[in-house]
């Protein structure tokens, strides 16, 4: 048995080297899709409890591609426009997030939509709740789950706006602003920089992604998917044990 495993992961290591960095992406990904097919098949979105793994996988040099494959692997697909949302909502593959949390207020929305899929808001209001505990102060949530079509709108008006496809347009990602607490404008280092170690914590556990934006002051988080298994996670280099 154990010479079949061995045999099946110098098989699999041989066929991605033989591969572009493009199709390395997409083998991971169909390598998982019959797994993640069934998982989603049999679990209710809105009943889904998210979980960090307990190998986590590390990557040295994590890019805007990582945060869109992440979004990608769940059971959402890319959303088209604001019908195309309503249904995933009456799937249950979105849920509502409420206007306001224990730790956040959402701001008034222009491209986006007070959705996500459970997972992103688990994580959003464990990163929420944390850190209103430390600091007693309510994060502002600038945006949530867009269209391609309002991706492709913002894109004119917001230079941040990615050029291909965004985790936002899977439900994935949300955007929390580190120039206003409370609801009240005003840059804070000290609360910046606290707020940034929480979401340092959660990358540790495997939980997330994220960008520190400049231009549109904002931290971009994408929820990761800890039903994926890369091949990677196979080398006691590439992980650590949480």
């Amino acid at each position: 048995m154990k010479k079949l495993i061995l045999t099946a992961f110098f098989t699999t290591t041989t066929l991605l080297n033989a591969q572009s960095a493009e199709s390395v992406e997409s083998f991971i990904l169909n390598a998982n899709f019959k797994n993640m097919k069934s998982f989603a098949a049999n679990t209710n979105q809105s009943s889904l409890k998210y979980s960090a793994p307990s190998k986590v996988y590390v990557k040295d040099n994590i890019t805007y591609k990582d945060h869109v494959f992440e979004a990608s692997s769940f059971s959402v697909p890319l959303i088209t426009d604001y019908f195309h949302m309503d249904e995933l909502i009456a799937q249950h593959k979105l849920v509502n997030v409420p206007e306001e949390g224990e730790g956040y207020i959402i701001q008034k929305l222009t491209h986006s939509r007070a959705v996500l899929i459970e997972p992103a808001l688990v994580v959003l209001e464990e990163i929420s709740t944390r850190f209103y505990a430390e600091n007693n102060r309510k994060l502002s949530i600038s945006s949530l789950t867009r269209t391609q079509e309002t991706q492709s709108k913002l894109r004119r008006v917001n230079s941040n706006a990615a050029k291909g496809n965004s985790s936002h347009e899977y439900g994935a990602a949300f955007d929390i602003s580190y120039s206003q607490y409370d609801n009240i404008r005003g840059r804070n280092y000290t609360l910046e920089s606290k707020l940034q170690a929480i979401l340092d914590d959660l990358v540790a556990q495997g939980k997330i992604y994220y960008i520190k934006e400049r231009r549109q002051p904002c931290f971009h988080v994408t929820v990761r998917n800890p039903h994926l298994v890369y091949p990677e996670m196979l080398e006691e280099d590439h992980y650590h044990e949480v």
